[in-house]
């Protein structure tokens, strides 16, 4: 009878053990693979949102020495009002600025494009 209580209470400290380290090294895996998944995640949306920008900044860069040339130098206000423009919209007026024939027709553009 005193085997089995010793038996018993080695078994119980072993499974406790064994429960503590499978919950140790559970948590470890669980950590560093959500700390991977969401670092790649991050990376994704990160490169993304540059690409993103990027193709923003090249447009507006592209519309404003488009304008320049076409109608000579930009007053900052409208260069301001430009800057502010979403992708599509600039992508609309580098299709319109193909019609301008002076500044007032890019200020009429702008006037009916104001970002809401």
């Amino acid at each position: 009878m005193q085997e089995s209580v010793i038996y018993q209470d080695i078994w119980e400290e072993a499974l406790e053990r064994g429960l503590q380290q499978g919950l140790q090294q559970g948590l470890q895996q669980g950590l560093q693979e959500g700390l991977q998944e969401g670092l790649q995640q991050g990376l994704q949306e990160g490169l993304q949102q540059g690409l993103q920008q990027g193709a923003t900044e090249g447009e507006k860069s592209l519309i404003l020495r488009l304008l320049n040339r076409r109608l000579g130098s930009l007053p900052e206000t409208v260069i301001g009002q430009i800057n502010q423009l979403p992708l599509p919209a600039l992508e609309e007026l580098g299709e319109a600025l193909l019609d301008f024939s002076e500044i007032d027709d890019l200020l009429e553009w702008l006037q009916s494009h104001q970002p809401e």
